[in-house]
């Protein structure tokens, strides 16, 4: 049991060292379409630049694999070049246009499952990884002094097929499975669905496990324009934990824990950022936990009552809270600040309830 924990949390660890490298870039985008809703909402963006800057923001989720691609091959020490070409053959217009055609489509005989390469994540990390023993594999199969002619064509040509045959059938499959599962959930109790799943964000956070659902909230808002609900969960912990670290602040007489609450609370309403608060102030302090999770949860019922859609990724704070707005559902931004009001509120008021500072007991 205990080697099985260890390779879960071995597989959350590699997904965060090959994604943390590209948080700039996704932020980056996230901002870029942030300047685009507002500039437009302005009028003062139209036309031929408005699809300029549109396409810078849209570039870099679009393109998203072959970044991931690159920090992945880095972090299982393989040749990032192969992983870029086996990647991007995925990418081809054409190929792109084949895999959304309808048209049955078949690799010699083979039936291959249409899917959309763009935006992905999980998939892409996974085939790199392959990737990297394959390259072993045929380094020792193929004499050294032939491997400047065929080691490359043989690893882009497995990788690829593999990916597109293989790996992205089932991805795609049990990506489909969760996010149709948290709809359903959303379909038949939502209020409950989103209060549990707010609730266990902090925990997620923790042990890395949150970038699993991250991924599927920025490969739903690629591919459909919306996500219904994930990014608000991560909205309702960021908040929750600033009225717990306020309510820190407020309450202890430590010089210290003052200092690190309110910088924990500054960094979550500025970047998002909740590791700080979680690690620094509810982890340490414990009560603040309590705070958090009760907190959470009664955001997440009003989640679900109101249901509150994101349309752009970013990390959830003060100054990105205009992910959540949309021309066609104008209401959106206004459910977001009430769960958010409400999530700060409740722990913060829970955690000044059940606070208390040890070194003063």
């Amino acid at each position: 049991m205990s080697k099985i924990k260890k390779g879960i949390l071995a597989v959350f660890d590699h997904v965060t060292e090959c994604m943390l490298p590209i948080i700039p870039l996704l932020l980056a985008g996230g901002i870029l379409k942030i300047i685009v809703m507002i500039l437009t909402a302005l009028h003062i963006l139209s036309g031929s630049t408005e699809v300029i800057i549109s396409a810078l923001a849209t570039t870099l989720f679009y393109f998203l694999p072959v970044y991931v691609a690159y920090s992945t091959a880095k972090h299982f020490d393989t040749d990032p070049l192969l992983a870029l070409a086996s990647v991007c053959v995925m990418l081809l217009p054409d190929f792109a246009a084949l895999m959304e055609s309808g048209e049955r489509v078949t690799f010699a005989g083979i039936p291959v499952v249409a899917a959309t390469y763009a935006y992905n994540v999980i998939p892409i990390i996974l085939l790199i990884y392959c990737m990297s023993h394959i390259v072993k594999w045929l380094k020792k199969l193929i004499r050294e002094s032939l491997q400047p002619y065929f080691l490359a064509v043989c690893a882009i040509a497995a990788t690829s097929l593999l990916g597109i045959l293989v790996i992205e059938p089932i991805v795609s499959l049990l990506s489909g499975m969760l996010a149709n599962g948290l709809e359903l959930m959303q379909m038949k109790a939502p209020a409950l669905a989103w209060a549990g799943f707010a609730a266990l964000t902090t925990i997620l956070v923790s042990t890395g496990m949150h970038w699993i659902f991250i991924t599927l909230a920025i490969t739903q808002i690629g591919m459909t324009g919306v996500d219904y609900g994930i990014m608000v969960g991560f909205l309702i912990s960021n908040i929750s934990l600033a009225g717990c670290d306020l309510a820190v602040f407020v309450k202890s007489k430590a010089a210290e824990k003052k200092a690190m609450s309110i910088g924990a609370m500054i960094t979550e309403f500025v970047s998002g950022v909740a590791e700080p608060s979680i690690f620094g102030v509810c982890f340490k302090e414990k009560t603040p936990l309590i705070g958090n999770i009760l907190g959470c949860m009664i955001a997440g019922v009003v989640q679900g009552i109101l249901t509150v859609h994101c349309y752009t990724f970013a990390f959830p704070s003060i100054p990105t809270i205009l992910m959540f707005y949309s021309v066609e559902e104008p209401n959106n931004l206004l459910k977001a600040i009430v769960v958010a009001v409400v999530a700060f509120a409740a722990s913060f008021i829970i955690t000044a309830l059940v606070y208390r500072d040890v070194e003063n007991v």
